[in-house]
This record gives C-alpha cells, sequence and structure tokens, in this order.
C-alpha cells in the first residue's frame, strides 16, 4: 500500500522544517504510537500505569526526534507510513520497556542489598 499523499507532504514539511511540524506529526500519529505500546504491553505482559504508558510515548516520540530525525528519514516512500511508523516504533518501545525493566530490577536489588547492609527492620 502506497503512502497517503497527506502522510507524504507531512513527512516532507517535517524533514524541511522540522520545529514547524512536529507538533502535527505528533498529533497524527500519537494514537498509532499509543496502540503500539498497547500491543507491546500485551505481547510481552508487562504491567504498565497510565503514567507509565504516557512517559513510553514520550520516549517514543523523543527517539524518533533523535538525530536530525534519523528513523523517520530512512522512510523510502515504499510501502505505507503507517507501517514504517509501526515497525519504527515497536522497536523502540520494546528496547524502551526491556532497559525499564532492567533498571527497575536493578533500583530493586540495589534498594534490597542497601536494606541488608543497614539491617533496617521491616525493609526487605
Amino acid at each position: 500500500m502506497n503512502p497517503s499523499s497527506t502522510d507524504l507532504q507531512l513527512i516532507r514539511d517535517l524533514l524541511a522544517a522540522p520545529a514547524l511540524h512536529w507538533r502535527t506529526f505528533v498529533d497524527r500519529y500519537a494514537s498509532t504510537v499509543i496502540q503500539v505500546v498497547q500491543q507491546c504491553r500485551q505481547s510481552q505482559k508487562w504491567t504498565l500505569t497510565a503514567k507509565e504508558i504516557d512517559q513510553v510515548v514520550v520516549a517514543t516520540f523523543e527517539r524518533l526526534a533523535e538525530n536530525d530525525l534519523e528513523v523517520i528519514r530512512r522512510f523510502d516512500g515504499a510501502g505505507s507510513f503507517n507501517t514504517f511508523l509501526t515497525i519504527a516504533a515497536r522497536r523502540i518501545i520494546i528496547q524502551e520497556l526491556q532497559d525499564r525493566g532492567t533498571e527497575q530490577r536493578l533500583q530493586s536489588a540495589l534498594r534490597d542489598a542497601s536494606s541488608e547492609r543497614l539491617q533496617i527492620p521491616g525493609v526487605s
């Protein structure tokens, strides 16, 4: 499926003037990214609060904006941009959730080790 002319024009505008068109891009594709977060959460069996879902969505858009929109610039115009974005977002989201899981496990282990060293009563 070829990208719509609206998608192509928005991508062209975004790449030409990111500061002017970023908000429009986010508004147009936020629902796609949210849907991918929900799908990843379900398929990976991650438990996320609404706040954590929002944080992952923001982190995904931040990654899409990194390095002068490097990920978005990879879109070659072949096929659907929505499909391209879904695949790119899924990769970013899974990495983000894996990083968060690793960080949470590390923080929990450090907290457990600290309470053992300090012998804090009632903290396990």
